[in-house]
């Protein structure tokens, strides 16, 4: 079977994903050897190819999630090759199931996309404007058994924006604390400014070459039960921000401007453009490259997180 699964909003995607996953673990593969991820950036079309042909461990089939491959540079070399091989499956779920999840904007123009965007299972995940957000949470807390007032919804959205994974967090920690009824002092306690800067304190330490204290900081998140995906993903979100603020730095010196191009509030710009200065262009896009790369190794890995972040940040 097919499936294509792309846009800005990685984690209902990532949610979609997860479920498939499950499925077939429950379904086909109990003990779990048959799902490989792929990195789609830097595979070519005999990683592909051979991924695609080996036979399953104890299974008839296996499940293979593509990401990204709309990034690769190398992909018009093979582009073709792979659309002849996608045409020739049956879209049936005796075969393979191949999983391609493109996280961000996809160039329509391409071949590839539009042969994937035909599939019977195919899906955008665009950010939800302000209604779809509010229900969003609405659903998010009665499935964990509890109520939310709605001036709580609109001062949370106020704090944490239309960023689903800090969303999940935070809703996590407020269904655990809160009486009956999450309350805007549940917001005021709870969701607080601490995570925005514990992650600035973090990209401080790597920009300045502090590794053991950008670890530090790291393993005092996990110890103190914060997810590690949601970590990365605020991590990422930051240098993210920080490459496009190194961009913009040569065509505006205020914050209040660089706010407006990046649509952050301004205290956060003003961070964003002190910090953009303690790096390079090639140092975040190297440090970029290698948040990615953990991500990767987080789908693969299990009960290994400190690990994986200490090798990251010692490469780095």
């Amino acid at each position: 079977m097919l499936f294509f699964y792309y846009g800005e909003d990685s984690f209902r995607a990532h949610q979609k994903i997860q479920a498939i996953v499950n499925k077939f673990k429950d379904k086909v593969d109990q003990a779990g050897h048959n799902t490989q991820y792929l990195d789609g950036e830097t595979i070519g079309a005999d990683d592909f190819f051979k991924a695609v042909s080996v036979m399953g461990f104890l299974a008839d089939k296996k499940l293979i999630i593509i990401k990204n491959i709309f990034d690769n540079k190398k992909l018009n070399a093979w582009q073709d090759t792979l659309i002849d091989f996608l045409d020739k499956q049956k879209d049936t779920p005796d075969e393979n199931y191949l999983i391609f999840w493109q996280s961000g904007k996809v160039d329509s123009r391409k071949k590839l996309f539009k042969k994937l965007n035909k599939l019977k299972f195919s899906e955008e995940f665009n950010k939800q404007n302000p209604q779809q957000l509010v229900t969003w949470i609405i659903n998010h807390v009665q499935a964990q058994g509890k109520k939310i007032k709605p001036t709580a919804i609109e001062l949370l959205i106020a704090y944490v924006g239309n960023e689903l994974w800090q969303l999940h967090q935070e809703i996590s920690k407020l269904v655990h604390f809160s009486q009956d009824e999450i309350s805007e002092q549940d917001i005021r306690e709870l969701v607080q400014a601490k995570i925005d800067d514990n992650i600035f304190n973090m990209v401080d330490a790597l920009g300045n070459k502090n590794k053991a204290l950008a670890l530090k900081l790291v393993e005092d998140k996990l110890n103190n039960g914060v997810n590690h995906q949601y970590i990365l993903t605020m991590i990422i979100r930051q240098f993210r921000i920080l490459i496009k603020a190194k961009s913009l730095s040569q065509d505006t010196s205020y914050a209040g401007a660089l706010a407006q191009a990046l649509r952050i509030p301004p205290t956060i710009a003003q961070k964003t453009l002190n910090q953009s200065k303690e790096y390079s262009l090639a140092d975040l896009k190297k440090i970029y490259s290698q948040l990615l790369i953990l991500d990767e190794k987080f789908k693969t890995t299990q009960n290994q997180e400190k690990i994986l972040f200490a090798q990251m940040i010692n490469s780095l």
